[in-house]
């Protein structure tokens, strides 16, 4: 079995400098993720000038050429705080399977609803002379598109970069601190004392078991 020090190495991160692409098994985008944050290398196969990622919840595919590998494990590897919120004049929201019109309607939103943004792509333009501008957002669970017009989005913080601190192996892992099981060494007076003091009766002894008997008065 592998030690858990060999599987940890066998992590590797990758740095995305400037937004990138996740993309699906069809190489199709997907989102296009925020710079600074990282996605970690998955298993599996991949096609040529791609890596197979992870980013959280997310798995796909991005092109080698946007990412950059790093010796370290970074404290924070995704973005997670990052909402969206529903405002669409209190009309419901339409959360989409595709960033096109003719795309499958996965749920409908109140327009108060709320959820996760993992970031934009591009698509249709639902309303003539519009953007064609598009969230990636996760509800309730459920992953899916809806159009830029419809929400709000919080903006993307960026990534303080640190490095998680590697373990040491001097800490104990777990349990509590070892007791000492070594009694205190008793003081050099104490021990002379007591012989002493276990010596006195000797004499005593002694005189009472070897002296002569008195001769009886007659």
């Amino acid at each position: 079995m592998p030690s858990l020090y060999s599987v940890i190495a066998t992590i590797v991160f990758f740095l995305m400098p400037a937004p990138t692409t996740l993309y699906d098994a069809n190489l199709s985008a997907v989102v296009t993720l925020p710079a600074g944050y990282f996605v970690m290398q998955a298993d599996g196969d991949a096609p040529d000038g791609y890596i197979s990622v992870i980013y959280d919840d997310l798995n796909g595919f991005v092109k080698v050429a946007a990412v950059q590998a790093v010796d370290y494990t970074p404290v924070t590897k995704y973005e997670k705080t990052a909402m969206f919120r529903c405002n669409n004049d209190g009309q419901p929201v339409n959360l989409r399977a595709a960033p096109k019109r003719s795309a499958d309607i996965i749920k409908v939103m109140d327009n108060d609803a709320k959820g996760r943004l993992y970031g934009e792509t591009r698509g249709d333009a639902l309303i003539t002379n519009g953007d064609t501008l598009w969230y990636y957002v996760n509800i309730d669970g459920v992953r899916g598109y809806c159009y830029y017009s419809h929400v709000s989005v919080d903006d993307i913080p960026p990534n303080i970069i640190e490095k998680e601190d590697p373990p040491d192996p001097s800490t104990p892992t777990g349990g509590t601190p070892e007791q000492k099981t070594d009694a205190a060494p008793v003081p050099t007076a104490a021990v002379i004392v007591l012989i002493v003091a276990l010596c006195i009766p000797v004499p005593f002894i002694m005189f009472f078991m070897f002296r002569k008997p008195n001769k009886p008065n007659v």
